[in-house]
């Protein structure tokens, strides 16, 4: 029998062997064959067991001598082309590339002139729909079809995109801007008395996207924290919006997408019962997300069913579910016949998961993408002050004080997106492309030709292709550049600069032709039609900037994303400033007793955390920060008038102080003219700045002398009087911030004049410094301790001990740890030898016993462990799984889901729990089987081996009598636990 196995194992080895050898050997000849270079690796990086493991393998690689791995083992990291830019393709001194593994051939290119021969030539090189596979989870969609099947998705989805929703949309992202500087700075900025900290800035722009595309492409109003649904919303639609779960439900509409979306890869990988089974946090959230999910848009498709067949009229907006559909059970009012009979696609009709499959598509694509643009469009705008203050002297020109209400999509969206604030969407999109690589394949029908400067490339059929557009939008080849004025590298590609947009005048270079009628697909797909980029902004190569990918298969909503990002910068920074949070290096106590250089020196270590912190994002659907990674950053909202009149007054009463300054003679002197405050009267005799705010000043990278800052432009009709008062308000402003002590955080504000002021210290003075000085040594002993986490450790790990479940897993880790020295038993490894030379502390010979890893492949220890298995977890669990009374009682008391707990403070009906496992019930089995087979030697025909039994007896603590004492704990445990609950 054994020498059976052993045969039929050493066959099934040779022919993975053959197949590996054979595999890498054909691929290696194909890659040769086209003439461009390659790379040779191991596995293929595409393939999904390495993309999970990958982290397991790669620092064991590089253990091995680096002449083996340096030329190759980038490949083989997700997202190595973000993570590392241009260094690996300087290397190889080329833009295109393949790389042959035994499972896959594959070519990677930078190549604006590669991009654009296979975006346009779509029947040549479709879409590599085989790695959207995890997209399809809820139904076939427009991104995971090609073909005629694609044709029908598209044209059914882009009868939405069209101007008049974009128009819809300009108007629907100012109101959740609103909704989202309310949540953050209180109705009419009036919030006080909270931190100014945001660090739920991504959380808060997927809200902000979700709210948009639910509304204009759905019609569902979802709110925002603190907001109520209007009386005259749709009852039906009420449910999706509601901020608890309505009846039906564990999860709201907004939470259940977000836990499909951040549980996406468990839901790829399990299927729904073994989710459901799974006694883990992952699992239960991926199973309640997609669950609730798929039961919201079933709801929601019968009631988009029930009104197309009642022929209730679309509502305001994109309506995408009702033209998706329409599209399968709507009727033309004359004939009677389907709309889709009247054209060549009448072969195909969307099925009612197709219908959810492209639901689901276009919300994540509607609301993820656009979302992580702007949460880095606004951390970059943070990072970077200086083009933070251009981009709002450009939203002053364009709007000034005008209400964001009355702003009108066909007068202003041209002219802000060729603005600096569509200059700074497209250099965020540059660098950060929601997508960075665009998976093509050669047909599998024939073999395709490439050009590639001026020499044709054959490719094999099935080639995988990746366009590598996170490197083309870096590539200096297409782009022009400068040295970084920043870092000192030979490009500043790399940098944050919307301002390269203004470099060079519209055209191309040399590579594709914007207008080459032999590549361009003329044909009408749907969708906006224009290029992604303003016709008075430079325009890149074609090829070179695709970041809503480019030819027949671009993104549907691209004119829509722009149209939304457009609109909540201009909101946003027309009245505030964003700026890097310092709390975690120093407190405001602290900041207040800098100087104007060490709070320069803060900034800029805030400056560099952020950009190594956004240079750590992955990419799972779309490129954003992961494992709870986030920039913090803060906001300014003072009014412009309480402002000036609290300068005024502090100019006032430190009128000896200032009086000498030469820089504030002539503020006195007018104040002297006019009898009392210039700065009162302007205020009094000036109404429309009752209803403005002061934009908070802005953080700067460089230093500066104050007296070279730039000045607001002044009207061409104001006097010269007017001028020079205002330009003193200002010098004032600034001076009143720096002495006052509301000084903020960031060195912008330390750049005041007071604070360069030479002026002799006063006894004042100095007890003020001592005073502030033993806040500071205070705050930062304080701030060390919260960094610490040793409150919050303690408290996380109190909590988490603090469970029915710790307990049982505790005892089983007691069994295990008395298991392992019988079927894994310690050998002699090596000695470590006495240390003679320490006099009265010399060590004696230590003989080092480590456990013998080769009994993991005998049967010594599987079979021991399997039966310890089967009577201790598997059947237990299955007992306490299918026996479960936790569940009933949580279904009688009207709970599905969550375990909650009776607070002290809010008092009320205790809630019940229900355990996908049941612990009493788990306990019960687990003591009934137990006893049976170790007590008993019952071994069910054969199935447990005596010899396993008496080991595991002769191992575990007091054998079967320690086993039933574990039980007694856990079940003990467990009925304490719902006695406390009720």
């Amino acid at each position: 029998m054994a020498f059976t196995v052993l045969v039929a194992v050493g066959v099934a080895l040779a022919a993975a062997t053959y197949t590996y050898v054979s595999g890498l050997q054909n691929n290696i000849a194909k890659a040769r064959k086209t003439g461009l270079p390659y790379l040779v690796v191991p596995v293929s990086p595409i393939n999904l067991l390495w993309q999970l493991t990958f982290t397991l393998w790669v620092p064991l690689i590089k253990l091995l001598p680096k002449s083996l791995w340096e030329n190759w083992l980038f490949v083989m990291i997700p997202e190595w082309a973000y993570h590392t830019g241009q260094t690996h393709w300087d290397r190889l001194g080329t833009e295109t590339f393949l790389v042959a593994s035994p499972g896959h051939l594959a070519l990677y290119s930078q190549s604006a002139e590669v991009i654009h021969q296979v975006t346009q030539r779509r029947e040549a090189f479709p879409k590599n729909i085989a790695q959207y596979g995890i997209l399809e989870m809820f139904g076939r969609n427009v991104l995971t079809t090609e073909g005629a099947l694609w044709r029908l998705h598209r044209k059914v989805t882009s009868a939405s995109f069209n101007e008049k929703n974009a128009a819809h949309t300009f108007a629907q992202a100012i109101h959740q801007t609103r909704g989202m500087l309310n949540m953050w700075l209180g109705p009419d900025g009036a919030k006080t008395g909270v931190t100014k900290t945001i660090r739920s800035l991504e959380h808060d722009t997927m809200t902000w996207a979700l709210n948009i595309i639910g509304y204009v492409g759905f019609g569902l109003r979802l709110l925002w924290p603190g907001e109520t649904l209007p009386k005259d919303v749709d009852p039906k639609l009420a449910k999706y919006g509601s901020l608890n779960p309505p009846a039906g439900h564990t999860l709201t509409f907004a939470d259940s997408l977000a836990k499909t979306l951040e549980r996406i890869v468990a839901i790829m990988l399990y299927n729904e019962t073994l989710l459901r089974i799974l006694p883990f946090k992952f699992a239960k959230e991926a199973y309640q997300g997609k669950r609730n999910y798929l039961q919201y848009m079933d709801e929601f498709l019968h009631d988009k069913v029930d009104e197309t067949q009642r022929g209730v009229p679309p509502r305001e907006g994109m309506d995408i579910m009702g033209q998706l559909v329409q599209s399968k059970y709507g009727h033309d009012s004359s004939t009677g016949t389907s709309p889709s009979a009247k054209d060549s696609t009448s072969a195909f009709k969307l099925s009612d998961t197709d219908i959810i499959g492209n639901a689901f598509i276009m919300i994540v694509a509607g609301h993820e993408t656009t979302a992580n643009t702007l949460h880095f469009a606004l951390v970059e705008l943070a990072t970077n002050p200086s083009t933070q203050r251009r981009l709002q002297q450009e939203i002053d020109a364009l709007f000034g004080d005008m209400d964001p209400s009355t702003w009108e999509y066909e007068k202003n969206i041209s002219a802000l997106l060729a603005s600096h604030v569509g200059a700074t969407i497209n250099e965020t999109l540059r660098l950060m492309p929601p997508v960075t690589v665009i998976p093509k394949v050669v047909t599998p029908d024939a073999e395709q030709t490439l050009t590639i400067d001026g020499r044709t490339y054959v490719l094999p059929r099935k080639l995988a292709i990746s366009l590598v557009a996170v490197n083309a939008h870096r590539n200096p080849r297409w782009w022009p550049t400068r040295p970084s004025e920043r870092t000192g590298a030979r490009t500043d590609l790399d940098d944050f600069l919307p301002e390269r947009w203004y470099r060079t005048a519209a055209g191309t270079r040399d590579g594709a032709s914007e207008d080459d009628d032999g590549i361009v697909d003329k044909n009408d797909y749907g969708g906006f039609q224009g290029s992604d980029v303003a016709a008075s902004l430079y325009r890149p190569v074609r090829g070179s900037y695709l970041p809503f990918s480019d030819g027949p298969r671009s993104c549907l909503g691209r004119r829509i994303a722009m149209v939304e990002m457009a609109a909540v910068l201009a909101v946003i920074f027309q009245r505030y400033s964003i700026e890097l949070a310092v709390d975690e290096w120093a407190a405001d106590a602290e900041v207040e007793g800098m100087t104007p250089q060490e709070r320069r020196e803060l900034y800029r270590r805030a400056q560099e955390k952020s950009r190594a912190t956004i240079k750590e994002a992955n990419s799972i659907l779309t490129l954003k920060l992961h494992g709870g990674q986030h920039v913090p950053v803060s906001y300014e909202n003072y009014k412009k008038t309480e402002l000036e009149l609290a300068i005024d007054e502090h100019l006032s009463d430190n009128a000896a102080r200032y009086q000498a300054d030469p820089r504030f003679q002539d503020y006195f002197k007018s104040r002297a003219r006019a009898g009392g405050s210039p700065i009162k009267k302007e205020v009094l005799t000036a109404p429309d700045l009752k209803v403005s705010r002061r934009r908070a000043p802005k953080a700067v990278e460089e230093v500066a002398p104050a007296q070279d800052e730039e000045k607001e432009e002044e009207e061409e009709e104001t006097s010269e009087e007017e001028e020079q008062n205002t330009t003193l308000a200002t010098q004032a402003t600034e001076t009143a911030q720096a002495a006052s002590s509301a000084l903020v955080r960031t060195p912008g504000r330390a750049l005041a004049m007071a604070s360069r002021l030479q002026l002799p210290a006063t006894p004042a003075d100095v007890a003020q410094a001592v005073d502030r000085g033993t806040v500071a040594v205070r705050a930062r002993v304080a701030s060390l301790y919260r960094e610490s986490r040793l409150t919050e450790a303690a408290q996380t790990t109190r909590e988490w001990l603090s469970t029915v479940h710790s307990v049982v897993s505790a005892v089983a880790l007691f069994e295990l740890y008395h298991l392992r020295r019988e079927v894994l038993p310690d050998r002699y490894a090596f000695t470590i030898p006495a240390l003679n030379f320490l006099g009265p502390l010399s060590t004696r010979d230590y003989p080092v016993h480590l456990p013998d890893m080769f009994a993991l492949v005998t049967a010594s220890f599987w079979v021991p462990v399997l039966t310890w298995a089967l009577t201790s977890v598997i059947l237990p669990s299955l007992g306490g799984y299918f026996f479960n009374l936790s569940s009933a009682a949580a279904s009688a008391h009207g709970h599905t889901g969550r375990t909650t707990r009776r607070s002290s403070a809010a008092g009320g009906a205790a809630s019940t729990v229900e355990y996908t496992v049941d612990p009493v019930m788990f306990s019960i089995v687990k003591a009934v089987v137990t006893y049976v087979v170790y007590a008993q030697g019952v071994t069910f025909g054969g199935l447990i081996d005596p010899e396993a039994v008496s080991r595991i007896n002769s191992a575990l603590y007091s054998g079967w009598r320690g086993v039933l004492v574990g039980t007694a704990v856990s079940g003990v445990t467990a009925v304490y636990d719902a006695v406390l609950r009720k």
